[in-house]
């Protein structure tokens, strides 16, 4: 046998390739999660990342007021006079939905159809332009647009045709006068492209003379970063200046956070498969030692067994590796669309569908990190079995070998523990995102070290209850004292899989939760009109403040304010605004909005004014900012100097919010939309009743939905549950992975222990004794894991959402303890358990003894 052959390795594996396979199995788990997560997080950003650069056509810069800022027309003339600009075209960017009741989101791109070149900026060179039927017509006529052809094709649409569209002014009748060949800006979004000149588009979208952005192209001789910041020094300074390279540098910062999330899931599965592989491999290298040793007695060195070992080790970690990455990319295709609908509910992003592409970096990767986990988990176990003498493997044979020597697996476990310590110290001290990543992977390494500890610990109690069983409890509880390495990891697998579920649970069940009692306390009011379709993320498209005026003409309506939510930019990252009228921050109608610390004493008189704000909890923490700090917001309409004057929960941003009058934000954004209407009846009136008087009055014409404050609140809740829908699924199939794993330990406990059973079947132990011996055996080791999922679970969970949740994502949340997600863990514990104990205590009930004696 040469040193790269493989070919003693694969007689060996050859000859119980069924003792191997659930292993295979639960590293391809690991491995497929990995690369599943991996494929899914390039393509979901690949998605995104494309409509950036589709929008954007030739421009290289953008000067934008961020999301619903507005502002005049003549600044593209501004920045159009910088040196280096070639040519600068004024946009309005907006969203129009279908009426049809699918309520499909068409994306609205307003510019100068008379400016040839302007329109030429969004298509491909060469391109032969959209097809008028008459230009004259198009300009002449308000209520002309463009659609592409597979839009129209898809909706039997064709040129002269007549299409309703709901918009933020209401509900209105389109004309198509010419259809868009699938190039350049319209390929966005599958073709939901509509096109009108800037003129229509601004009566229909903002108002006369304000637009939204200003899509600048360079002169190829000019360089880019100075003429960036020519137009910075142009342009107000609410105003930013960008590239397309920029944004989707800022996109992916935004999703990154979501990323660490389910790596961290990914990786704690192929953690659980390590466990399994560790505890199988020293199981399998045990029952060699004899064989093992009688070769160090012929003269084979211990590094050249050892060797041959570690190659056996990873014929099984390329099967694993075979199997996980076609698992990994059927996975991903499953979970695409989840993470997507997440990434644009956590990022306030406009929903795309998006196409999983098989990149090789994210194979190998996934492929280098199952070998790793396998060469991890044979590294210690071959070097035990290839260092044992020949007179200590015959003394031992049958028994687990012993250890690490004298207290060095103590002293591990204690410098593991030490560390965690340290590590979860220094993140509640500095709030660092990397060491609290470093927290939880040490707590999670601890956990699994603690599983030996917690056998010795409860021998003596479990013992008690498995001897109430009789002589199959008796049986069992030899069998997990007999071998407690096996046992310990095991245990250690069940732990931090079971662990690693209701770590999960106590995360979504807490910011459900959270949200849940923050919301009423943000928006109090009878009833709630909206647009009944979402612009981005789970935000409602805007509506025109005309609609609250409106609703006050309504029978039965008290009071209405209006509500405008936008995200904006403050301190070098993204922060939300959200604006109300006035009389929200003074009418007792509203109620009273729940404040957090210190206040101004004449606080909501000050914030109606428009001379102070309130400020979210999160904002505050992230910003580290208190009451009475001066705020210094740059805005389309100048520098605006407010100061905070209380703090309250809200949870619109990650980063943190903003509460300010309407009226102040009307006065330096110039946009008169709003996002909801918040309504109070009428002393005596059934809401029900006025929500039918008000869907029949406007609902139709703005394209409302009108719901009470209890049914908004629970539609924020599922938003929340439709966000964590794919790390359940996660979590699932970390449960998979932990099912094999206990199902491979009580199956090779059996095998091991054949010629054992055999003699307790032939001085008359019954089948029943033995296969209950098996499932008891079963029932305490999940027992035992339950004990430490809870720990690590609950552990993972308190230091998550009091400090890493917030410090990787932003949001402040309340811990909230699962219930039911415990109960529902405990019992998947234990039905974990039986399931994987089925086989082996069948095989073990059906030993023929006389087979069995013979058995080596």
């Amino acid at each position: 046998m040469t040193v790269l052959s493989f070919r003693m390795p694969w007689r060996f594996l050859r000859g119980s390739v069924g003792r191997w396979t659930l292993t295979v199995i639960a590293l391809a788990c690991g491995v497929g999660l990995v690369c599943a997560i991996e494929l899914v997080s390039g393509a979901v950003f690949e998605a995104f990342a494309e409509i950036v650069d589709t929008m954007a056509g030739r421009s290289a810069l953008q000067v934008t007021a961020a999301e619903g800022g507005l502002f005049p027309e003549e600044v593209a003339a501004a920045v159009g006079a910088v040196p280096g600009v070639e040519l600068a075209v004024p946009v309005v960017s907006a969203a129009a939905f279908t009426t049809d009741g699918s309520g499909e989101q068409l994306t609205v791109h307003g510019v100068d159809i008379t400016n040839d070149a302007a329109v030429r900026v969004y298509e491909p060179a060469g391109a032969a332009g959209p097809e008028l039927e008459d230009p004259l017509v198009f300009l002449s006529q308000p209520d002309s647009v463009l659609l592409t052809r597979e839009f129209a094709a898809r909706r039997q649409i064709g040129v002269g045709d007549r299409v309703e569209l709901d918009t933020p002014s209401g509900r209105r009748r389109f004309t198509v006068r010419g259809l868009l060949a699938p190039e350049g800006v319209a390929r966005v979004q599958g073709g939901t492209l509509v096109v009108m000149d800037i003129a229509a588009a601004e009566a229909a979208f903002t108002r006369p003379g304000l637009v939204n952005r200003v899509d600048v192209v360079v002169r190829r001789d000019a360089d880019l970063e100075r003429v960036a910041d020519a137009l910075r020094a142009v342009v107000p300074a609410g105003l930013a200046v960008e590239t397309p390279a920029q944004r989707k540098v800022d996109l992916h910062k935004v999703m990154q956070s979501s990323r660490t999330l389910l790596r961290a899931v990914a990786l704690l599965g192929l953690l659980a498969a390590f466990l399994i592989a560790f505890s199988r491999l020293t199981t399998a290298f045990e029952a060699r030692t004899t064989e093992l040793a009688v070769l160090r007695a012929v003269g084979v060195r211990a590094r050249r067994v050892w060797w041959e070992l570690a190659k056996e080790s990873l014929l099984v970690g390329a099967a694993g590796v075979a199997l996980g990455i076609p698992l990994g990319i059927g996975t991903g295709r499953l979970l695409l669309p989840l993470i997507a609908t997440t990434t644009a509910l956590s990022a306030k992003l406009v929903s795309t569908e998006a196409t999983l592409t098989i990149r090789l970096p994210s194979l190998a990767l996934a492929a280098a990190l199952g070998l790793l986990a396998v060469v991890l988990a044979a590294a210690l176990p071959a070097r035990r079995a290839a260092g044992v003498a020949v007179a200590e493997a015959l003394r031992q044979r049958g028994i687990e070998q012993a250890g690490g020597r004298g207290g060095v697996p103590w002293a591990l476990r204690a410098l593991i523990l030490i560390a965690t310590v340290g590590a979860i110290a220094l993140h509640a001290a500095n709030g660092s995102v990397p060491w609290g990543l470093a927290a939880s992977a040490l707590a999670v390494i601890a956990a699994a070290l603690a599983a030996r500890p917690l056998l010795l610990v409860l021998e003596r109690p479990l013992g008690l209850v498995l001897r109430l069983a009789g002589p199959s409890g008796r049986l069992a509880q030899a069998t997990l004292l007999h071998n407690p390495r096996r046992s310990a990891l095991a245990i250690a697998a069940l732990g931090v899989g079971l662990g690693t579920v209701l770590w999960l649970s106590v995360i979504a069940r807490s910011f459900e939760q959270s949200v849940i009692d923050v919301m009423p306390g943000v928006l109090r009011a009878d009833l709630a009109a909206s647009s009944a379709h979402i612009g981005a993320g789970y935000v409602e498209a805007p509506v025109d403040e005309a609609l609250v005026s409106d609703l006050l003409r309504v029978p039965g309506v008290a009071a209405v304010v209006g509500e405008q939510a936008i995200d904006w930019r403050y301190a070098g990252g993204p922060i939300a605004i959200n604006a109300f009228d006035p009389a929200y921050f003074t009418n007792p109608a509203f109620g009273h909005w729940p404040l957090i610390g210190p206040q101004d004493p004449e606080l909501w008189e000050g914030v109606a004014r428009g001379a102070t704000v309130v400020v979210s909890e999160n904002f505050a923490r992230n910003l580290h900012a208190r009451v009475g700090d001066r705020i210094d917001l740059d805005t389309p309409g100048g520098p605006l100097a407010v100061r905070i004057a209380g703090v309250t929960p809200d949870f619109l941003s990650p980063r943190g919010t903003i509460e300010m009058s309407r009226d102040l934000y009307v006065r330096y954004w110039d946009d008169r939309h709003v996002v909801r209407a918040l309504v109070k009846v009428e002393a005596g009136m059934d809401p029900e009743q006025v929500r039918s008087a008000i869907g029949a009055a406007l609902g139709t014409r703005y394209g409302l939905k009108i719901w009470s404050l209890g049914v908004l609140v629970d539609w924020f809740a599922t938003q929340v549950r439709r966000a964590f829908r794919a790390v359940h699924i996660l979590a699932g199939l970390i449960l998979v992975v932990v099912l094999i794993g206990v199902g491979d330990g009580l199956a090779a406990g059996v095998l091991e222990r054949t010629r054992e059973l055999g003699i307790l079947r032939a001085i008359g132990a019954s089948r029943r004794q033995l296969g209950g011996a098996v499932v008891l055996e079963a029932l305490g080791l999940g027992a035992l894991g339950l004990a430490l999922a809870g720990i690590t679970g609950l552990g993972l969970g308190v230091l998550w959402v009091r400090s890493t949740f917030p410090a990787l994502l932003g949001w402040t949340v309340a811990l909230s303890v699962p219930v039911a997600a415990l109960a529902g863990v405990a019992l998947a514990s234990f039905a974990v358990c039986l399931a994987a104990a089925y086989l082996p205590a069948r095989r073990a009930a059906r030993l023929d003894p006389s087979v069995a004696l013979r058995s080596e």
